[in-house]
């Protein structure tokens, strides 16, 4: 009984010590808010983050608490404020912060934290001084000073290949999640495409695929390979004005129009008219168009479809930009528009004015 007792102990504090290794520790002072609560997010995914933790303060000190199971790239995050504060947090990792609306504030602690941030500091120096001597360089040229603004862009030319080769060897150091968060930021600030991103997740170490960030990157391409060209488009099931339910798959056509559009998007509404003209004269022939609204009022949808006479099939989830089909389709830009054969595959995409009308005359003839 009594070694019965004593191993259920050891497996209780086993667990404990676990759980506890776990933690990650942010603690320091906050300025420009004087109460409310933090929260300390991760993303897990393309469209789901989880909460590792939450507190309340009273400035200027704050202590916020979370647990992880792996190194993340967290944000803290003040309630009812947009932006945050991103760190590397690594289970059992402790860290001090100072929180402020400026480039004071910062985040320390942690090895993948402070390597990061070095690296971060450095590159941006690097940046800011390429930067001055090209205005220093558009100076030189026109002043007529030919000879001079030539041997600094040599210099210029020298300080970006240096910054590059400094970059690769940093990122090469680091078969973890400094490198996979950098390549995955990249390419969502590129709106890299499914290529770009399989090729950066392919170019990952073992280590770094390992992490959530590289799970995004690859969740991110795969995503997007479901919109190339020649793929079977991604079914799916919106509202019409009147109610009804449509089916993209059920809806019958030779070819098929799918236009992401918006009643506040100009582009859009400039657009309609050729697409109106093109429904005229191909409707009968076989052309059926199909237009995905991101609206998210539903009377100022309503209001541009019969003001603009968009007389074809038009749906809406009316949630805007968080419409889940605009982001089945990786739409992040409108109008997109995605050109379909009688089987539903994705044939063309984005074609617009008198490459659409050829498109249509050769394939409706």
């Amino acid at each position: 009984m009594k070694n019965t007792l004593v191993a259920t102990l050891l497996l209780a504090s086993c667990g404990y010590l676990s759980y506890a290794q776990n933690n990650v520790t942010v603690k320091g002072q906050i300025k420009g808010v004087e109460s409310g609560r933090l929260y300390m997010l991760a993303p897990v995914s393309e469209n789901r983050v989880d909460t590792l933790g939450t507190a309340l303060f009273q400035a200027p000190d704050f202590v916020l608490e979370g647990r992880c199971d792996e190194p993340v790239v967290a944000h803290i995050v003040v309630e009812n404020y947009s932006g945050g504060f991103p760190f590397m947090a690594e289970p059992g990792g402790s860290y001090t912060a100072l929180l402020t609306n400026g480039r004071e504030a910062y985040i320390r602690g942690g090895k993948l934290q402070d390597a990061w941030t070095g690296y971060l500091k450095y590159s941006t120096e690097q940046r800011q001084k390429i930067s001055a001597m090209k205005q220093r360089h558009q100076t030189l040229v026109a002043e007529n000073k030919y000879r001079s603004a030539s041997a600094l862009n040599d210099s210029i030319l020298l300080l970006e290949q240096q910054a590059r080769k400094e970059t690769y060897d940093f990122l090469g150091q680091h078969d973890d999640l400094i490198t996979a968060h950098t390549y995955l930021e990249n390419a969502q600030m590129r709106d890299a495409g499914a290529e770009q991103c399989r090729k950066m997740y392919e170019s990952l170490g073992e280590g770094a695929k390992q992490t959530p960030s590289a799970r995004i990157l690859k969740e991110r391409y795969e995503r997007m390979e479901q919109t190339e060209k020649g793929r079977l488009a991604p079914d799916f099931t919106l509202t019409t004005p009147e109610g009804m339910e449509v089916t993209l798959s059920k809806v019958a056509g030779k070819v098929k129009i799918l236009d992401f559009w918006a009643s506040w998007c100009g582009p859009c509404r400039l657009n309609n008219p050729a697409l109106k003209k093109a429904y005229e004269e191909y409707h009968d022939k076989g052309l059926e168009i199909i237009s995905v609204s991101l609206d998210n009022k539903s009377e100022r949808w309503k209001d541009a479809i019969a003001k603009d006479g968009l007389t074809w099939i038009n749906v809406s989830s009316l949630k805007g930009w968080k419409c889940d089909v605009a982001r089945l389709y990786s739409v992040s830009a409108v109008p997109a528009i995605f050109i379909l054969n009688e089987e539903n595959r994705i044939v063309a995409t984005n074609l617009r004015g008198e490459k659409l009308a050829k498109y249509l005359e050769d394939n409706l003839k």
